[in-house]
């Protein structure tokens, strides 16, 4: 899976910014204090030694007994924060960077983490929030606005998804990343919207700025432009996050060519067995959902 797409990336780049700012702030002349300071970095620095070496648990442990000790501390929370995220414990991450924000209200790598949670719990206009915060804060990061378009597609605001993800694709181009999955947005936003000549115009693009080596997602531009059929998509998938994006991106070409029976297979396997990682399960299950709730209304 393409590193932008975890649901950690761009918070990463907070620990640096908070550590430092945890550092140089409170500068006491007591020796114990200092010791206890000193000891806590220390054991920070190793939390963190261990959430790259892959062992969370120790790093979880390390960040809350700093955080026991001293409930300020924001490289701790921030690690905490990104814990949970990767543990997909998003309640537990939504408060972990809701302390954060309180303490640092222009961070905004912690406003999109808290923005990420929000979404994975389903509540859209929280999301919405905080990743408008988190692009008024840094409005030169990609991965923000490709945050932002996920929740305004989830939540049918089709034209702003369109525009948010058309800045994050010039983002990610100004920055040497290949944006495909703000113009696979871009693409159905605006088919979604009835605007096909737009849509046309982000596959077209999309499918001539193709990862390195035709690596995933390219099958899905291909499939978009009807060079291979939906078996042929599945048989390039590797992992359960694109086996994932790949349903999802099946169903959503079947919906907008008013195959609606055969889509809802598609989106209904994702919403019931995809990877929650990805953006795209919370799409599907947000569309499985509405669509649940159309049905209701018509029976009743």
């Amino acid at each position: 899976m393409n590193a932008h797409r975890s649901i950690l990336l761009g918070i990463l780049a907070a620990t640096v910014v908070l550590t430092s700012a945890h550092a140089t702030t409170g500068v006491v002349d007591n020796n114990s204090a200092s010791a206890t300071t000193e000891s806590s970095e220390a054991l920070i620095s190793k939390s963190y030694d261990f959430l790259e070496s892959g062992d969370s648990e120790l790093a979880l442990d390390g960040f809350n007994a700093v955080l026991k000790e001293d409930a300020t501390n924001l490289s701790a929370r921030l690690g905490q924060a990104m814990i949970f995220s990767d543990q997909l414990r998003h309640e537990d991450a939504f408060s972990s960077y809701d302390l954060i924000i309180k303490a640092y209200p222009n961070n905004a790598f912690a406003w999109n983490g808290r923005g990420l949670a929000a979404f994975n719990l389903e509540d859209f206009d929280e999301a919405l929030s905080s990743f408008k915060k988190a692009t008024s804060d840094q409005p030169m990061n990609g991965f923000f606005y490709e945050s932002l378009a996920w929740v305004q597609l989830c939540r049918g605001d089709y034209s702003e998804a369109a525009l948010a993800a058309k800045r994050a694709a010039l983002l990610y181009n100004h920055n040497g990343e290949t944006p495909s999955y703000p113009l696979l947005i871009s693409y159905f936003a605006n088919l979604s919207s009835g605007d096909k000549s737009e849509a046309a115009i982000a596959l077209k693009y999309a499918r001539n700025n193709k990862p390195a080596n035709n690596q995933w997602p390219t099958p899905v531009f291909d499939y978009l432009a009807g060079i291979i059929n939906a078996p042929d998509l599945i048989s390039y998938v590797r992992d359960t996050a694109q086996e994932t994006e790949a349903h999802t991106y099946i169903g959503l070409q079947l919906r907008s060519q008013d195959k609606a029976e055969v889509a809802k297979m598609h989106l209904d396997w994702v919403a019931q067995n995809g990877d929650e990682r990805v953006f795209e399960h919370m799409l599907a299950r947000t569309l499985v959902r509405k669509q649940a709730d159309k049905v209701a209304l018509l029976v009743q």
